[in-house]
């Protein structure tokens, strides 16, 4: 196996398990939740609203790992501006895990 195809599914392996986690993470987050009318009086929109996104960035990681160059580019810039957005809006464990697949598709083009 050439040294492009395994940090090709290193990096893969990284961002689709950094989806998961970020999905998993938002969940735990929802199932919180008890009272929905008490959630949103104390905590407002705003939350849900964040919530809400941070689910979508979870889904566009693992679409973008899934399924590389198709919906979203395959791209190191893209993997890191992933993990920003999810340092943002999920939790820094699935950011963190998607940086590091960046780095390695950035060492990968050196």
């Amino acid at each position: 196996m050439k040294r492009t195809e395994i940090f090709r599914k290193m990096v893969r392996f990284l961002t689709i398990l950094g989806g998961a986690i970020g999905i998993f993470i938002v969940f735990m987050k929802l199932y919180v939740i008890e009272n929905v009318e008490v959630w949103i009086l104390n905590l407002g929109v705003g939350s849900l609203i964040f919530i809400n996104c941070g689910f979508l960035i979870a889904g566009f990681t693992i679409v973008t790992g899934l399924k590389p160059d198709n919906p979203i580019p395959w791209h190191w810039i893209t993997l890191v501006s992933l993990a920003a957005l999810n340092l943002i809006f999920i939790n820094l464990l699935p950011a963190i895990l998607i940086l590091i697949s960046g780095i390695l598709e950035l060492v990968k083009e050196l």
